[in-house]
């Protein structure tokens, strides 16, 4: 006899496409997905973020501080692999009001030969002090076009972080989700389990509204009040995950 399907967390919703239906999850991706216990686009979206980052703004060079994460930009005006105990890879990044280096242990030779002088990056890390200088070991980075404007390709919303399984990085799960509202958004595929006068009662948003806001949360969002689940969004979807885990205990225990 075969064994019984294990209940979920995520509410019940019908026919939720798997997560190969997003561009890129082939049988790889989706295998590492689903030791997150992502099968689904619904898995996915209840798949919640543990905290988040506010790359917002860009801090310029001269600003920045030892011991704080920072968003920044500027100009690579030196690129140097470091023989040593460890082969490392050093960029100099400027912007006219300081400087600051970017240390890589892991590299390659694209990514060496990319980080050339004269290249414009976009760079969010955790600042440290070396010495006289400030780094950031493997921040985060992207190339900036030349029409692109520093301060306008600062994120509008605050920046997820994920639980994450070997083999997939925060942006590459960030990515996913950011496709996956987007069809469920113009699909139409998520079912409201609350009856609207519940949700009025408990002055709740939409299930769609709080999904989009705990992933993709405004710079001005609470986030005492997220990370505590005491944000209205996030209330709303803890009750919708009670509420399918019941049903799914009731049709167990029917079958």
């Amino acid at each position: 006899m075969a064994p019984k399907a294990r209940p979920t967390n995520a509410p019940v919703q019908h026919r939720s496409p798997p997560v190969t239906a997003l561009r890129g999850v082939g049988p790889q991706l989706s295998a590492k997905l689903a030791k997150l216990g992502i099968s689904t686009l619904t898995d996915l979206l209840f798949h919640l973020p543990t905290r988040y980052e506010d790359r917002t703004t860009v801090t310029p060079l001269g600003a920045v501080r030892a011991g704080a994460p920072a968003l920044v930009a500027g100009e690579v005006l030196a690129s140097q692999v470091h023989q040593g105990r460890r082969r490392m890879l050093i960029v100099m990044l400027g912007d006219g009001t300081g400087q600051l280096a970017l240390r890589f242990f892991h590299f390659s030779n694209s990514q060496r030969e990319a980080l050339r002088t004269g290249v414009r990056l976009r760079c969010f890390g955790d600042v440290r002090r070396n010495g006289a200088n400030l780094e950031m070991v493997h921040p985060e980075f992207h190339f900036l076009r030349a029409h692109e404007d520093e301060s306008e390709t600062a994120d509008t919303t605050l920046t997820a972080i994920y639980p994450l399984t070997e083999g997939i990085s925060q942006g590459q799960l960030r990515k996913l989700v950011a496709e996956a509202l987007d069809q469920v958004s113009r699909a139409k595929l998520l079912t409201e389990l609350l009856p609207d006068e519940c949700i009025e009662a408990l002055q709740f948003p939409e299930l769609l509204e709080a999904i989009e806001f705990v992933h993709q949360p405004p710079s001005d969002a609470s986030l005492a009040q997220l990370l505590d689940g005491e944000h209205p969004c996030r209330l709303r979807l803890a009750l919708e995950e009670l509420i399918a885990q019941y049903l799914s205990l009731r049709v167990l225990r029917t079958t």
